[in-house]
């Protein structure tokens, strides 16, 4: 009897040690400055509201590892023990968020008012990142100062985002100014063989630099025509990018016109190679086996040009 009582009561101590164990939380919030020890685990004892760390900046999120979290559950006592190498504690404070493109659109005045021209083209430096702040934040971005070359195009910046909160932000930007021309892109991706209409045209300023010399400015080009290879959204368009449509294809049986005054002489032929529209292909007539060149005037039918009149045999 007295076993059964010892085996009873060893049952139930484990029963209440599973009860006060801690658990480990994986996503995690935090509004404050600080981490604290109830914000890692639940059920974490007496000394939940101690802080253990510092909390991440507004927008931003920490990552805490089992090796720490293992010494901070020892060092304070918290019945916790890691099941695997894996686990982790992610924090995250929120925070409204100003992205390298805000920033510059901030800065677009200031430039313009220093004689940058009104196409002109921002590019921040390389090392440029989002700036995060409190929710409570103003919702504002100062430039305090501005220095601008106008010649080179180098331009340096002070500004603060933010102002007058205790998350406001001060940050140095530098970067540069480049002149650009305008040139028709297209709105979305297009594959080969799609054919591009009007409205799938628009207009971007592109780096004047980086054009080169054949590309298509005028959108008329692009109209009608099919990509030979696929074409990304918003990037110029080379002149050899785009075709008409095939309308007689390479070994296809075509019909071959003549037409002279008031007589209209038709014969079967084969097509020697592609063409669209209006293009100049060979052709082959199947009855006299002359080859000449004819042109395109619509699908799978050629017409012989006045030079090709003699060449043309329909016996």
């Amino acid at each position: 009897m007295a076993r059964i009582l010892l085996l009873v009561a060893a049952l139930i101590g484990g029963i209440a040690g599973a009860a006060d164990a801690a658990n480990l939380r994986s996503q995690v919030v935090v509004e404050g400055d600080v981490v604290r020890l109830g914000d890692l685990f639940e059920n974490p004892g007496p000394r939940a509201q101690v802080a253990v760390a510092n909390a991440p900046a507004p927008g931003r999120r920490i990552v805490f590892e089992v090796q720490w979290l293992a010494e901070v559950a020892r060092y304070y006592q918290v019945a916790w023990r890691p099941q695997n190498r894996f686990e982790r504690v992610t924090v995250e404070r929120p925070g409204r968020v100003i992205t390298p493109s805000e920033l510059v659109g901030h800065l677009r005045p200031a430039l313009q008012a220093r004689g940058m021209r009104q196409d002109g083209l921002i590019e921040l430096a390389a090392r440029s990142q989002d700036i995060a702040i409190s929710l409570e934040a103003p919702d504002t971005v100062e430039v305090r100062q501005l220095d601008y070359d106008v010649n080179v195009g180098r331009f340096t910046a002070v500004i603060i985002v933010g102002a007058g909160h205790a998350s406001q932000q001060r940050a140095i930007l530098t970067g540069r100014v480049f002149p650009t021309v305008a040139l028709p892109v297209l709105r979305r991706a297009f594959n080969v063989g799609e054919m591009i209409r009007a409205e799938d045209i628009d207009w971007a300023n592109i780096r004047e630099d980086s054009v080169r010399s054949d590309v298509v400015t005028d959108p008329a080009q692009l109209v009608g025509t099919n990509p030979r290879v696929r074409l990304r959204a918003g990037e110029p368009i080379r002149q050899g990018d785009t075709r008409l449509p095939v309308l007689v294809a390479r070994n296809a049986t075509v019909s071959i016109v003549l037409e002279t005054g008031a007589m209209r002489i038709t014969v079967l032929g084969r097509a020697l190679d592609e063409g669209a529209r209006g293009q100049s292909v060979r052709v082959t007539n199947l009855q006299s086996r002359q080859t000449i060149e004819a042109i395109v005037v619509g699908p799978d039918m050629v017409s012989v040009p006045f030079a090709g009149r003699v060449a043309f045999n329909a016996q």
